[in-house]
């Protein structure tokens, strides 16, 4: 029985840009059309600031899959999945306001900055701290093992998230302290892992 043959490098990233492509248009113009001034809810906005640890801890999972040949460049690719996730989240989330604001004639009022700003540091500690998960997990165990942690502890965030959504922009602040927390146990766990023999 022949195997299927696996996908070739540019096959491969053509399927992503397509990927990432849906997602922009349906999450950075569609909705926020559709929105119009509902858009700048401040848990809306919040969301959108946090969704980039949707893809940075499975972006190091796989980077991890090669154990990295020194400290240096384990968090080089930390922060190359970091960028990608939080990338993600601030072309989202600027394509959404630009859209809004070619789209509404005249604009009110516009997004809560402060409750935005909060919100944009929660999502970057959270994508540090899932990604150094990520990690360790896989240096430790399997990249199965990471994305299986990864799917249940990103399912348990979206179930807090609509089950309390409200608070999530007055709670930025005080859960991006304990994100930064969650990351800097999440990478001294790696870097013990790390460590020479």
């Amino acid at each position: 029985m022949e195997e299927s043959p696996t996908p070739s490098l540019p096959a491969r990233y053509a399927r992503s840009v397509l990927i990432y492509g849906i997602l922009l248009i349906a999450f950075g113009f569609f909705l926020p059309w559709r929105k119009g001034l509902d858009f700048f809810d401040p848990a809306l906005l919040s969301a959108y600031a946090c969704i980039g640890i949707i893809f940075a801890g499975p972006a190091a999972a796989q980077a991890f899959e090669n154990r990295p040949e020194s400290i240096r460049q384990a968090l080089a690719w930390i922060a190359t999945a970091v960028g990608f996730g939080e990338g993600i989240a601030i072309a989202m989330l600027a394509c959404g306001l630009l859209t809004v604001r070619l789209t509404v004639p005249v604009l009110p009022f516009g997004p809560d900055v402060a409750s935005l700003l909060y919100s944009l540091l929660l999502g970057l500690a959270a994508c540090v701290a899932l990604a150094a998960l990520g990690a360790w997990v896989t240096i430790e165990y399997s990249s199965g093992a990471s994305r299986v942690i990864l799917r249940v502890l990103l399912l348990g965030l979206v179930v807090v998230f609509f089950l309390n959504s409200r608070s999530l922009p007055q709670a930025a602040g005080f859960a991006s302290i304990f994100a930064f927390g969650a990351a800097a146990l999440f990478l001294g766990l790696l870097l013990y892992s790390l460590r020479p023999e």
